[in-house]
């Protein structure tokens, strides 16, 4: 009977000592969500566009992105990241390809089929991403202050994850359109919908 119950306390001290372990990560105040949809004209256009929280506070640990050229095009044709974020230009095309951005004052040069080359964003802003050997190719690459920020999809729709609460300024960036920015409070695990005009 004793070492049963020793045991049987043994046990018990382990599951309160994991509890309390876990418990802090459990404390921890949830994201919230910012959901919505984009009229873009014209709609064309609509699948270049990012919307985006302007200013949110904090430090952002360094990420690596990739942006492949396949099909002889750029894949994804626009990509949302973090000032500092590195990008992998990948081909696996069968042909050879270079990257360049007149806004950006790079050029990656020419690499042939499974090579890559990388570049650091060490600046906010959007930048034009083109193939020299092939003009009809373009892409965008969205770099923002932090990372809560999504790109639009064919529908017009986007949704960004995770956000601290708080009341921040919403913006969006298209590449032929404008919208108004907007304010949106942001509550602990609940979802809030903004909804944007984007014209000429």
């Amino acid at each position: 009977m004793t070492i049963r119950r020793s045991r049987c306390t043994d046990l018990g001290q382990l599951l309160v000592a994991s509890l309390l372990f876990a418990a802090p990560g459990l404390a921890r105040a949830a994201g919230g969500t910012i959901t919505g949809k984009v009229d873009v004209t014209p709609p064309k256009y609509t699948e270049e566009t990012v919307v985006y929280l302007k200013q949110v506070a904090g430090q952002y640990p360094h990420k690596t992105a990739t942006m492949d050229q396949k099909g002889m095009r750029f894949l994804p044709h626009v990509l949302a990241i973090t000032v500092g974020d590195t990008v992998n230009f990948a081909n696996h095309d069968a042909v050879a390809h270079n990257v360049f951005s007149p806004e950006g004052g790079y050029n990656l040069g020419t690499f042939g089929p499974n090579e890559s080359r990388t570049h650091v964003f060490a600046k906010t802003g959007t930048f034009t991403q083109l193939c020299s050997i092939h003009p009809e190719m373009l892409a965008f690459i969205f770099v923002g202050q932090n990372p809560y920020s999504a790109t639009v999809d064919k529908a017009g729709t986007y949704t960004i994850t995770d956000v601290p609460p708080g009341t921040y300024q919403i913006a969006v960036w298209n590449s032929h359109g404008k919208a108004a920015d907007q304010s949106v409070t942001v509550a602990e695990g609940k979802t809030v919908k903004v909804n944007f005009l984007v014209r000429k």
